[in-house]
């Protein structure tokens, strides 16, 4: 068998293992390799389509798999509660009076009422509609009419609890009760997200985006970097697209995925000839902030000091004086890559301060061709910082609503997200349109789109159980 070209490179672009070897502050994390590569598979589109293959993911793995729910910021204070869905099934995830996060089935054990929509904040839980209470750890506190139970057993009243455990500020939840820990699950996000140091992250910017698309479609229009040279043009100057590294690590219990993508260097689609100080500067004019221009980088040409290391250097300075935050430790990758991981089944942290953001694609209950997208940016509070009293605003983004019209906070990624917003339904319109003719083949690069390959290898591996 032919070996995989993994990545090209040219004069001004390495390859990432290359890119590392010159940056002394690289750690652990950054060079490690994946353990698995997916022999790739023959994608049914039905499965994008079908409205029984839906109802097969909502079986074996909404129901068992561990999820991203919510972050800690979200339910800052004591009674504060978040409503989390996913094709048809409802949790609610709970601040208690101990400060423990726990998370609720999202039905009243009298009658079967929602107890919570959207947020919510109280001493108690009530039910809209009779008015039964519950206190924050899930046992009941009152029933109107109580004289008219007489045969009801407390302990069989109380909320139902769902498994909920926190990460790295993320809060999972998982609907079967049978579920292992959490930590299986986590694989090498544990020990990679480890390397960075240990500090409060908070929500500053949050969207919940509707898309006219498969959940899967969606997803995995963001696991690869082999689009942007069409979709994405404007980022070649700055992002080596097709020097992008991808890894895969499956050990049976967790299921993890990386895309790493220098910045601060051109796409190897530009040639040899590109100069990297004109690279660094039109980076740093998308990451400059308002009122902070006295921080504008400046770019010394004749610095021993390379383009991409200085531009490392202003990170860290901005980073310090507009967030009280010191980052002298971090690895310069760390500061400037898009180093996005990828958990099974559709959570998206990114890595390190570069793009600190986080995906999360959801099915929508009875509608194969849309789904949700939420986009967190989040921010590095300072050393003893407490959590924000309030959560970050939630901005509602409708199919045909644009990021960079309605979303505000994400400077030159709204951009990039429209780009992205005006594919991904038109990629759904696609496959409907090959299986309708029954000429419905996908066919999936052999190194660049592994994570897709991957994620439909451990998708069919669900779904067989």
């Amino acid at each position: 068998m032919t070996q995989k070209i993994q990545g090209v490179a040219s004069k001004v672009s390495p390859l990432v293992p290359d890119l590392l070897a010159q940056d002394p502050s690289s750690n652990e994390a950054l060079s490690a390799d994946g353990n698995y590569m997916p022999e790739g598979v023959n994608i049914d589109v039905s499965r994008y389509i079908s409205e029984g293959f839906a109802e097969l993911e909502k079986e074996k793995i909404w129901k068992k798999s561990w999820q991203y729910a919510a972050r800690v910021e979200d339910i800052p204070k004591v009674g504060d509660r978040t409503e989390y869905t996913v094709s048809g099934l409802s949790c609610f995830i709970v601040r208690g009076d101990d400060d423990e996060i726990r998370a609720y089935l999202n039905s009243c054990p009298h009658r079967g009422t929602k107890l919570c929509v959207g947020f919510a904040s109280s001493d108690e839980v009530v039910c809209p509609f009779h008015g039964w209470k519950w206190n924050l750890d899930g046992k009941i506190k009152g029933i109107p009419s109580e004289w008219d139970f007489q045969n009801y057993d407390k302990d069989d009243v109380g909320l139902i609890e769902i498994k909920c455990e926190v990460w790295q500020g993320y809060i999972f939840i998982n609907f079967d009760d049978n579920a292992k820990p959490l930590d299986k699950s986590l694989g090498v996000l544990k020990s990679h997200f480890a390397t960075m140091p240990e500090r409060n992250q908070v929500t500053i910017v949050r969207i919940k985006k509707v898309i006219k698309a498969n959940w899967k479609v969606a997803m995995e229009a963001f696991l690869e970097s082999y689009h942007t040279v069409e979709t994405h043009p404007q980022l070649l100057t700055t992002l080596a697209d097709a020097s992008t590294k991808y890894d895969v690590w499956d050990d049976g219990d967790s299921s993890v995925s990386r895309l790493y993508s220098p910045i601060g260097v051109p796409s190897p689609h530009l040639g040899d000839d590109v100069d990297l100080g004109e690279c660094a500067k039109e980076y740093a004019k998308g990451m400059e902030m308002p009122g902070m221009e006295h921080l504008n980088f400046i770019f010394k040409n004749h610095s021993e000091v390379a383009p991409r290391n200085q531009l490392a250097e202003w990170r860290r300075s901005i980073f310090k004086e507009a967030l009280g935050v010191n980052l002298d430790g971090v690895a310069d990758a760390a500061l400037l890559d898009a180093i996005q991981y990828w958990m099974f089944p559709n959570f998206c942290p990114w890595y390190g301060e570069g793009i600190p953001i986080a995906y999360q694609f959801l099915p929508v209950k009875g509608k194969t061709n849309e789904c949700v997208m939420e986009v967190r940016l989040l921010a590095p509070l300072p050393d003893g910082e407490p959590l924000p009293d309030v959560p970050a605003q939630i901005d509602y983004l409708d199919a045909s609503d644009s990021f960079a019209e309605k979303a505000t906070g994400f400077g030159g990624l709204a951009m990039v997200f429209d780009q992205d917003m005006i594919n991904i339904p038109v990629i759904q319109e696609g496959l409907e349109n090959a299986y309708h003719l029954n000429k419905s083949k996908v066919r999936l690069a052999d190194y660049q789109e592994q994570r897709i390959a991957h994620f439909h290898e451990v998708l069919d591996r669900w779904v067989a159980k």
